[in-house]
């Protein structure tokens, strides 16, 4: 059996906006994010309580502080904004051999963060995506 491998496809953040999920500011529940396409906004709809808020900016209703994928790990946030982000996630932390695009200092593989990239912190990495994993039942 070989080695996991990951290799950057040269995907960046923006990548993983089409669904964010965050904390309902309503309900406190996970509910979704989504894009309304041909008006430039986002649109919250709470599935659980019916909340539905419109804004212009992505930082407005899905900051960091709200997403509803997030856990402590390593002493850090480790996060996600939907299931695709955390495959992504899990796939780079797992692979033990991984191969970056040339010239490409935009993508994601690239911007994560030292302690994610860190071999020491995999285990309890790839426990967090776990835990995450699990939220993602509840929505």
């Amino acid at each position: 059996m070989g080695k996991a491998r990951f290799r950057d496809k040269g995907e960046w953040i923006g990548t993983f906006y089409n669904q964010i999920l965050i904390e309902c500011p309503q309900c406190k529940k996970g509910t979704r994010i989504t894009w309304v396409a041909n008006k430039s906004k986002q649109k919250l709809v709470c599935q659980k309580c019916g909340i539905v808020y419109v804004s212009n900016s992505i930082s407005n209703i899905g900051g960091e502080e709200s997403l509803w994928l997030q856990t402590h790990c390593c002493g850090k946030t480790l996060w996600a904004y939907n299931k695709e982000h955390l495959d992504f996630l899990e796939n780079y932390v797992r692979a033990s051999l991984r191969e970056r695009v040339p010239k490409i200092n935009s993508s994601l593989a690239s911007r994560l963060p030292n302690w994610i990239k860190s071999a020491k912190n995999r285990e309890e990495i790839l426990k967090g995506i776990t835990k995450l994993r699990k939220k993602l039942k509840d929505i």
